[in-house]
């Protein structure tokens, strides 16, 4: 529909006897042709009229394609001064034709219908009956949507009940001197696993494209870029990478919340209809999005209408079925079931469909008998009557030519029946065109004639012919393919039309045209072919062409992945797998699986955590593969998402493993990014390992490496997942220089790796940057500069979906409430941290965490707490390779048993830290725990060795001397060099 108008145009004048036009006072010059397309718009002001109609009534038995109609339309809005964008006479209808919508002068509208009419139910002309309390109800709910009240429908019933022609007759009724948007996407039938999101994104992209609202982009780019990055066709090439770039580290909690918030903004100047038709075949993204549509409470002139098949979802055990239930049990949804007609509607729609008819009374109840009220098997049966000249046309009347009781017998007994009586009518060349098309889809582009040998430019006139005919086909408009191949597209009119076709298709034709169709396309598609990968999955894996459908499986799966589709990315890989199966061992076998497994452990851990079975056999498998394999690019994404996955487990040497064969594709290829990924691997798992100098040397050399152009997120698909690779090196380079010792280098770097993730336009480096800096100052007990840095970093996990860093700031919380006297409250939301990191099965930094409970513990005075929460994080060191806070576990120990009093156990402890510390050359580590030994010494007395241990620590610093854990060193020392002695520090 078009954008909102203003201002009222000129009236338009039919002069019919002169064949002449006028707007307002002006006569318009118009062709004979123009003139009889005006004419029979504005004799049926307000009523949609199909392109197939306009064909019918104005080209007759002459066969012209959809481009004359489309020309003419615009010769038309030329002459008149109209616009499709924001039309004032002529409104283009999505998908279906036109309806005249401006000022007539008077005369006009009182003109009898000019030409020859055509009898109800041929193209243009509604045979809707039986169906007024359904239509006064979406009324009712387009009420509600229009004064804010957003609205959620579901037009349900089984096949050919008429849902797509109740939707299509409530549309017609809208925009009756309302502006109103309508978005339409359809659900397709998968063999497999479906695409998340289509049939919503198919309703984007036809909304910006066919209205040419510039609006609805912008308000895209500003609310939704992650969803205006996969709609490409609405944005030049510079424009989409800047988008994409806005939409790195999505996710799908993200993506949902842009796109309630895009609808709720595009309704806001004028109401938005969105229509997703065929739902039993959705994905369950879609159907999550509709469920938080509905539940949102905040005002919206939004409609969604949604139709499926009942049947279909309870015998899929669909997710829609279970969400609709409880979205209608809380009144977020209504749902309009559609019964069979009764014998009056049918009696109704044999007025509609013959204007002039001289039935017997009883021939509606034999067809109400004979169809069960079923509209699309009674539409069928009517034309099979016609066929068989049982219904026909005498002097213009219509009648029977057979007794009506004589009807049934003969009427086939069910709609397959029907449709394969229909298909015998045609002539050999169209049947076989209809035959490839049904295994193109319920969908198609003429090209795919060309895999039967029947050529485009005949494919196109038999399609044509047959949409003129209203038979089998409806007109789609123009597929225009990226290596510039553009045909006539169509669709089928109703889905069964397909299935009875593609059924009698015998199986040995079946494979090869499948086979065919799928290469045409990835041939037309080229390098975009993965954009239509699910469709290239099918059509490989049916025309038994494994390898290739796996490789499609995957590209469909990463589809899915980037809209946080995980389930059906899961189906994809597990699909591409299974068809990997019946493949003998090849190189490129193993490297398809590899990838396989790496998407199928991706996409469980969103919904399953790191700990569950299925996601450890996916890496672990993929490690075997690894191993095994020869180091080449290809393995590169490959490691990248395996170390990540052990990273995350805390298991370092497996992870350090894997950074090492990265390094080993490196030395290979010379490739820098990948040298760039195994020195950051390398330098985080020695970090982590304890061994800091190592860490700072890899950290570096990464650094060195970095390219931002080049490596960031935003430009490089190798590290598009997680992090920027160079705000990772130096978030990590100062943490290693902060354990070594040198504080004041170990900030600078720190803030610099803030000001690059700030610089990025890269929610998720931001908020990877703001959490570990928390972390950081944490370890240097500054609170004051925790807050804010743990702060930003919720903002943007809220806002963005990022739960690994919300659940993993729960920690840097209540360390924060511990520090401000809060040690209870602090010790739970430590604990409540603690258990939702372990339930996800994430290891790493496991040790760090509990030692900040067991320092809440230390100040509640919990010692039996406190060294059971040390004695936990020892042994997770031991068991993962995680050694990095073992001196401060130590130490931490040592203060526990102190404050029970328990002194020669609190050296010991002070005494491991120490060992560990400066076995680790972490001087940092080592300065904590002298300074708690030489607070206990000078306790016991021991002020001379006190103070010759701490100054011997104390004396390596040049630098950082204002951070508290040097302030309380040097306080502590010159109290030990002087006469008195001060309280005991903590440390």
């Amino acid at each position: 529909m078009g954008r909102p108008r203003s201002g009222n145009p000129p009236p338009i004048r039919i002069d019919a006897g002169n064949e002449w036009a006028w707007r307002g006072e002006h006569r318009v010059s118009l062709t004979p042709r123009a003139f009889a397309v005006l004419r029979h718009l504005v004799e049926r002001p307000q009523q949609l009229i199909t392109k197939e109609g306009l064909l019918a009534a104005i080209w007759r038995d002459t066969a012209v394609s959809d481009a004359a109609l489309t020309s003419c339309i615009r010769d038309l809005r030329k002459a008149l001064g109209d616009s499709s964008g924001k039309p004032r006479y002529i409104e283009t209808v999505h998908r279906r034709g036109f309806r005249f919508i401006g000022p007539i002068a008077g005369p006009t509208a009182a003109l009898p219908a000019s030409g020859p009419k055509p009898w109800s139910g041929a193209p243009g002309v509604s045979t809707l009956v039986g169906r007024e309390a359904e239509l006064a109800c979406l009324d009712e709910r387009w009420d509600r949507a229009r004064s804010g009240q957003r609205q959620l429908v579901f037009v349900t019933g089984e096949l050919g009940i008429g849902k797509t022609a109740l939707v299509e007759a409530f549309l017609a009724r809208l925009g009756e001197g309302d502006a109103v948007r309508i978005g339409r996407g359809q659900c397709v039938e998968q063999y497999g696993a479906g695409e998340a999101y289509l049939p919503v994104l198919e309703a984007l992209g036809r909304l910006g494209r066919e209205t040419r609202d510039e609006e609805i982009v912008e308000i895209l780019r500003r609310y939704a870029p992650t969803w205006l990055a996969q709609l490409p066709g609405l944005l030049s090439d510079a424009d989409l990478e800047v988008v994409q770039r806005r939409a790195q580290g999505a996710t799908r909690d993200r993506m949902l919340r842009e796109l309630v918030e895009a609808l709720d903004a595009l309704s806001a100047d004028a109401p938005l209809v969105l229509v997703l038709e065929d739902l039993h075949w959705s994905d369950s993204a879609t159907v999550d999005l509709l469920a938080m549509l509905a539940r949102r409470r905040e005002a919206s002139r939004l409609l969604v209408v949604g139709t499926y098949r009942p049947a279909d979802i309870a015998a899929s055990a669909h997710p829609l079925r279970s969400v609709k239930r409880e979205l209608e049990l809380h009144g977020h949804c209504e749902e309009l079931a559609l019964e069979f007609l009764g014998v009056m509607a049918v009696a109704e729609y044999l007025d509609r469909r013959f204007s002039h008819q001289q039935f017997p009374a009883d021939l509606s109840l034999v067809l109400h008998r004979a169809t069960d009220g079923n509209p699309l098997f009674l539409v069928n049966t009517v034309e099979d009557l016609i066929a068989r000249e049982q219904v026909r046309d005498v002097g213009g009347r219509w009648e029977l030519s057979v007794p009506a009781h004589a009807i049934a017998p003969e009427a086939p007994e069910t709609l397959w029946q029907m449709v394969e009586r229909q298909l015998d009518r045609l002539t050999p060349r169209e049947r076989a065109m209809l035959a490839v098309a049904s295994v193109a889809g319920t969908e198609f582009s003429a090209v795919v004639a060309e895999t039967d040998d029947i050529g485009v430019q005949e494919g196109e006139r038999l399609c044509e012919g047959l949409v003129r005919r209203g038979q089998f086909l409806r007109s789609m408009g123009v597929a225009e393919w990226p290596d510039g191949t553009a045909a006539g597209r169509y669709s089928f009119i109703h889905a069964l039309y397909q299935q009875v076709l593609y059924a009698g298709v015998s199986v040995g034709r079946r494979v090869g045209l499948h086979l065919r169709i799928g290469a045409r396309l990835e041939r037309g598609h080229g390098q975009r072919a993965a954009e239509i990968a699910g469709e290239l999955a099918m059509h490989f894996e049916r025309g038994r062409d494994f390898e290739r459908a796996a490789q499609h499986h995957r590209h469909a799966g990463d589809n899915a992945f980037r809209h946080h589709g995980y389930q059906e990315a899961t189906d994809h890989a597990r699909r591409g797998l299974d068809l990997l199966m019946a493949l003998p061992p090849a190189p490129e076998r193993l490297d398809q699986e590899m990838a396989l497994q790496i998407m199928l452990g991706a996409a469980l851990i969103p919904t399953k955590g790191f700990a569950d079975p299925e996601v450890a056999r996916a890496y672990a498998r993929t490690r075997e593969l690894c191993e095994n394999a020869e180091p080449t690019p290809r393995l590169f994404p490959v490691l990248l998402g395996l170390g990540r996955f052990h990273n995350i487990r805390g298991e370092v040497e497996i992870a350090r493993n894997v950074g090492r064969r990265l390094l080993s594709i490196a030395d290979l290829t010379g490739d820098a990014a990948a040298r760039l990924a195994a020195h950051n691997a390398l330098g985080i798992m020695a970090f982590y390992g304890g061994d800091l100098d190592a860490a700072l040397a890899d950290l570096e050399r990464g650094m060195a490496l970095y390219e931002r152009e080049q490596h960031s997120p935003g430009r490089s698909a190798a590290f598009r997942a997680g992090q920027d690779p160079g705000v990772s090196c130096m978030v990590y380079a100062a943490w290693a220089l902060q354990l070594l010792g040198y504080p004041a280098r170990a900030a600078a770097r720190m803030e610099d790796a803030l000001a690059l993730a700030r610089s990025l336009d890269h929610p998720f480096s931001l908020a990877y940057a703001s959490h570990f800096a928390a972390g950081f100052y944490q370890c240097r007990r500054a609170p004051d500069a925790v807050k804010p840095l743990e702060d930003e970093c919720r903002t943007h996990a809220t806002e963005h979906g990022f739960n690994l860093f919300l659940m993993a700031g729960a920690i840097h919380r209540g360390w924060l409430l511990s520090v401000e006297a809060r040690g209870a409250e602090g010790l739970d939301q430590i604990r409540e941290g603690l258990a939702a990191w372990r339930a996800i099965g994430a290891e790493l930094r496991r040790p760090a965490f509990l030692a900040a409970g067991a320092e809440a513990c230390e100040r509640l005075g919990r010692a039996e707490e406190g060294l059971a929460l040390v004695a936990e994080g020892l042994a997770i060191g031991t068991q993962t390779g995680q050694h990095y806070w073992d001196a401060e576990l130590h130490r931490s120990a040592g203060a526990l048993a102190l404050r029970s009093g328990a002194e020669e156990l609190a050296e010991g402890g002070f005494r491991d830290a120490i060992a560990v510390a400066r076995r680790q050359r972490a001087r940092w580590w080592e300065l904590r725990a002298v300074t708690s030994l030489s607070g206990l010494w000078k306790k016991q007395g021991k002020t001379r060795e006190a103070h010759a241990l701490l100054a011997g620590v104390t004396r390596w610093f040049t630098e950082g001397f204002d951070t508290v854990d040097l302030s309380e060193a040097t306080a502590l020392l010159e109290a030990l060099a002087g006469p008195a002695a001060g309280p005991s520090p903590t440390g």
